[in-house]
């Protein structure tokens, strides 16, 4: 009975294997030729983020790129810190009733855009050395809309809780299993995107994900179903990077809750049933220790051992977690749950939540 339970525990690995089967990297060259850019930054209260990452590509950047910061009504810093630092800032306009603020900026700021390939930015990413040719090169070997998802470097023990959220944002694209490329995107993720102005403007841009809370995977399903454009994924591991909820363990909370539950309802069945697999097969590894069958032969030991290195090669895909993910992985995934649970009540009941000085929907 301990090895049937083993078993089932070990087919749940197996599905996680699975779905992040391969994670493909960016080659870091200096692409000589590259043609310009239009890189747009939508801003809101980033002053303690944005210098990082305009720093690190005012030194990228040539004679005919656009560097633009779309200041979306900041009440820091953060518009004098990007003009000094080189870029372009502009002053959002209102919000216009039914848009959320990051689609209204990201709209300002290709309207403005004077290249043809467009580049959006997250305030709290930051680019390796040599990382913006790397993404260009990327884009330019189908010229067709690109995500790119940073990789999560980390600096304090409570972002370690992150894991699970990291794991599956990776896991349902769709796009890192074997069968990846006969499968249709899943995703579209939101921190770097590179899109044409062709491809951009033909779905409208920005206005069709105005509303909603997870505007990349509405934009990256308009690329899709209306441009007919087959969107790619990558995680940015040695090109870019970010750091998420580096203002404490509530905001943490508060962000995944934002999002999690709405993407949920996004992600086709396949991949829904794919990832509560392997979530079923994490909580029967550790949760099978309450019974006395599964001490025998060690058989316990062994499955929560296997589903802890399996589970910190998952998570390594995704940032830099450190063993402590690995060895008490079941304290990560309940507070996963947990915070999975909050999101789908706040948007059962329709409750908002408050970020950046917002108010949202959820």
């Amino acid at each position: 009975m301990h090895w049937i339970v083993f078993s089932l525990a070990m087919l749940g690995n197996v599905v996680g294997i699975y779905l992040l089967f391969s994670v493909p990297k960016m080659a870091k060259l200096t692409s000589k030729d590259r043609p310009s850019l239009s890189i747009i930054i939508p801003a809101r209260n980033e002053a303690l983020r944005i210098q990082p990452l305009l720093q690190s590509l005012v030194s990228q950047l040539r004679a005919n790129d656009q560097l633009l910061v779309v200041d979306d009504h900041s009440t820091d810093q953060t518009s004098s810190i990007a003009q000094n630092l080189g870029a372009t800032v502009i002053s959002a306009k209102p919000l216009p009733k039914g848009w959320f603020g990051k689609p209204w900026a990201c709209y300002q700021g290709a309207e403005a855009a004077k290249n043809n390939i467009l580049i959006f930015l997250d305030a709290d990413t930051v680019l390796h050395p040599l990382g913006l040719d790397a993404l260009v090169r990327e884009y330019l070997k189908t010229n067709t809309p690109l995500s790119v998802q940073p990789y999560h470097r980390m600096k304090k023990l409570y972002e370690q809780f992150s894991v699970m959220f990291n794991i599956m944002v990776l896991m349902t694209t769709g796009q890192f299993t074997p069968l990846s490329k006969r499968l249709k995107p899943a995703s579209f993720f939101g921190p770097c995107q590179l899109v044409s102005k062709e491809d951009y403007w033909a779905v409208g841009g920005h206005h069709v994900a105005k509303s909603a809370i997870l505007e990349d995977i509405a934009l990256g399903k308009a690329y899709t179903d209306i441009a007919g454009k087959k969107t790619r994924t990558y995680v940015g591991k040695g090109v870019i990077d970010f750091r998420m909820y580096e203002e404490g363990f509530g905001k943490l909370v508060e962000g995944w809750s934002k999002n999690f539950a709405t993407g949920a309802i996004l992600i086709p069945t396949w991949l829904l049933v794919s990832t509560s697999l392997w979530i079923t097969g994490l909580f029967i590894s550790f949760l099978s220790g309450v019974a006395p069958f599964m001490w025998v032969q060690y058989a316990y030991l062994i499955g929560y051992g296997m589903t802890g290195i399996i589970f910190y090669w998952l998570a390594r895909n995704a940032g830099n977690f450190n063993l402590i993910v690995m060895v008490f992985y079941p304290v990560y995934v309940l507070f996963f749950v947990i915070v999975f649970i909050r999101s789908i009540v706040k948007l059962k009941k329709n409750k908002q939540v408050t970020w950046k000085g917002r108010t949202l929907d959820l």
